[in-house]
């Protein structure tokens, strides 16, 4: 939220997607911010190693990480599921999927995105961080609890209130 302490929640937040790529449910997977404050929380994960997808990136990226299963019954929409062969691999390595290559020092996926987007929906297993504004705090924990689809996985506050750590704990 607007009170945390941006520069280390941009360092943290990466170190976390970044831990063993991605694998762990302790791991960050998607970031709702306020909108106040994604500015400055992106130009932080960027100087931590993350890089940033454009929107034209992003499509071509969930051609890539991303597969398409056939409906079960008819009528169903196909369901988008993780493409196993980048299940835990670097960064650098994906993005050569889409002709982006970088150094070593990239660590991590980002990109701005909305809440129905692909990678928001998907547990991707893989050091790609999807990023949504939010207006309030309030919709940025609505937001994150229906993402997390009763998974029951970790969830990280970045904050220095007092309320709202509360909130999102209960």
């Amino acid at each position: 939220d607007d009170t945390a302490d941006i520069q280390k929640a941009a360092k943290d937040i990466i170190d976390g997607c970044t831990f063993d790529n991605n694998l762990p449910c302790i791991a960050e997977k998607e970031c709702f911010v306020m909108d106040s404050v994604a500015d400055e929380l992106i130009d932080g994960m960027q100087k931590n190693g993350a890089y940033l997808l454009s929107p034209a990136q992003v499509k071509e990226l969930e051609k890539v990480v991303l597969v398409e299963v056939p409906a079960k019954n008819p009528g169903d929409k196909p369901k988008l599921v993780i493409n196993k062969d980048y299940v835990g691999r670097d960064a650098k390595v994906i993005l050569a999927q889409i002709g982006v290559n970088v150094g070593d020092e990239v660590r991590c996926i980002i990109c701005e995105t909305e809440f129905s987007q692909a990678f928001v929906q998907t547990e991707l297993m893989m050091p790609i961080l999807p990023i949504i504004r939010c207006r309030t705090f309030e919709e940025a924990m609505e937001m994150a609890v229906k993402a997390e689809h009763g998974n029951r996985h970790t969830a990280h506050l970045h904050s220095k209130n007092v309320d709202h750590m509360t909130s999102y704990a209960k």
